[in-house]
């Protein structure tokens, strides 16, 4: 469906190199690895600073662009490279490639289950970047088939906890560190009732491979909920302020991950543009949005299901994926082929269609959503019917024989004409309760996401329709 990242990376470049060469598309070495690191780097960049510095800034424009492309002569058979700016790829090795490529397959599978089982007139967003994280913590906490269950489910099944780790582990700080244009930023925490002792290995696992600060906690006091959705709103700079209604005596421990991510478009829908359209809802009724447009050169691919386009960010590390159903085909039926299409993309040995560079007319609704997940733990339950878990493979509290687990997802995101913009927290806890070019209109229901352009881990999917 899409290229595989070198590939479809080249592809990304072939659109900036379209108007020096008098709008002929150019064929690209696809076997060049630089050019992952060389993308649209003609246009505006942005900057958000220090990315070791923990606060959240807002992108600033730099003028003029930093570089510019260099073709190479059309006579000289190589491959056209450009210099970047901050983009810096997330390089994997070994039996990560297959890693990856499992991650994004229990990524659409997950993002199926939720779908499926939505509420009515309801728009979803998960985040399997942060979930995947989440889970990554908590299997340090547990052992025996329990362990050997989720890891299955992730389709980790072949690879031992170290080596999970360090996945994990260079996708989370990959991410952080792709782009100085764009703000990604994930953090980790767990808050464990005082009355328990907290595994010290557990402890430790969660320190050192996701920086997790480790709190122990007086649940039975209203501050503590207060200090939790504190800590949420912070690093998801205000979008989640409120994973939690309230805590009990009796909860023991939340496992925490959030995410934050803002971008700038590439190319920026303009403003006098977005006008009243008509946005034919899923429940057959209709009603006008406010509809962006934009006219622009980007990768599109079209078969008998779907229509499917980029829309890069600023410097290229992320991209935003549309995902139109043909107005005959059903939402629940275009998921599977996508998701089969969608997992050849990040496998070297498989041969799949490749986008191609298109003049896209694009319509677009501005919109924002909020969603909240809290069944998690069940669907991973239908992705893999033998996930049980057991209490005596739990090793995250020493003191505790018996858990309740449960895993949840709060999420927000907003599109206008500037950009996108989204947030996850992630709480795997043990709580008494749970609270005339082509043509694409998104104007019925669609899917979303929003993917890191080396590995196209999907960090945020959705689905709006309502």
């Amino acid at each position: 469906m899409v290229s595989r990242p070198s590939t479809w990376c080249a592809n990304t470049l072939a659109k900036a190199c379209w108007e020096p060469w008098g709008r002929k598309k150019m064929r690209i070495d696809m076997k060049t690895k630089s050019i992952l690191c060389s993308l649209l780097t003609a246009l505006t960049l942005w900057s958000c600073g220090d990315k070791d510095d923990k606060e959240i800034l807002e992108p600033v424009r730099i003028d003029p662009p930093i570089c510019e492309l260099t073709p190479a002569p059309p006579t000289s058979g190589e491959p056209v490279v450009a210099t970047r700016h901050s983009y810096k790829p997330i390089e994997l090795e070994g039996g990560q490639k297959k890693m990856n490529a499992s991650l994004q397959e229990f990524s659409w599978k997950l993002f199926k289950e939720v779908f499926a089982n939505r509420e009515e007139d309801t728009n979803l967003m998960i985040s399997p970047i942060s979930l995947a994280i989440d889970l990554g913590m908590f299997l340090n906490g547990v052992t025996g088939t329990t362990q050997q269950e989720l890891l299955k489910t992730i389709g980790f099944y072949d690879y031992s906890m170290e080596q999970v780790n360090a996945f994990l582990q260079t996708m989370q700080t990959g991410t952080e560190n792709a782009d100085e244009a764009a703000i990604f930023k994930s953090a980790n925490s767990f808050w464990y009732n005082q009355h328990y002792k907290a595994n010290e290995a557990f402890l430790n696992a969660i320190k050192t491979h996701y920086e997790a600060e480790a709190k122990a906690v007086d649940f039975s006091n209203p501050q503590t909920a207060k200090d939790i959705n504190d800590w949420c709103a912070d690093k998801t700079n205000g979008r989640i302020s409120k994973l939690l209604e309230s805590t009990s005596e009796d909860d023991v421990f939340h496992l925490l991950n959030a995410v934050y991510f803002k971008a700038s478009w590439v190319d920026p829908f303009e403003k006098e543009e977005t006008q009243p359209q008509p946005f034919h809802f899923a429940n057959g009724q209709s009603a006008d949005v406010d509809m962006m447009h934009l006219n622009f050169e980007t990768l599109y691919l079209e078969n008998n299901l779907y229509q499917m386009a980029y829309k890069p960010f600023v410097d290229g590390a992320f991209q935003m994926v549309f995902i139109l159903p043909k107005e005959n085909v059903k939402m629940e039926d275009a998921i599977p082929t996508f998701l089969a299409n969608y997992h050849n993309v990040v496998r070297d040995d498989i041969t799949y269609q490749l986008p191609e560079v298109y003049l896209v007319d694009l319509y677009a609704p501005k919109f924002t959503s909020e969603y909240t997940e809290k069944h998690l733990l069940e669907y991973m339950q239908h992705i893999n019917p033998s996930l049980q878990i057991s209490n005596n493979d739990l090793k995250i509290i020493d003191d505790k024989d018996s858990y309740t687990l449960s895993a949840s997802q709060k999420t927000f995101f907003l599109m206008d004409e500037e950009g996108a913009e989204a947030a996850a927290v992630t709480d795997i806890a043990d709580v008494e309760s749970v609270p005339e070019p082509v043509t694409m209109r998104l104007d019925r229901p669609f899917f979303y996401a929003i993917v890191e352009s080396r590995t196209l881990c999907p960090l945020f999917m959705g689905y709006y329709g309502n």
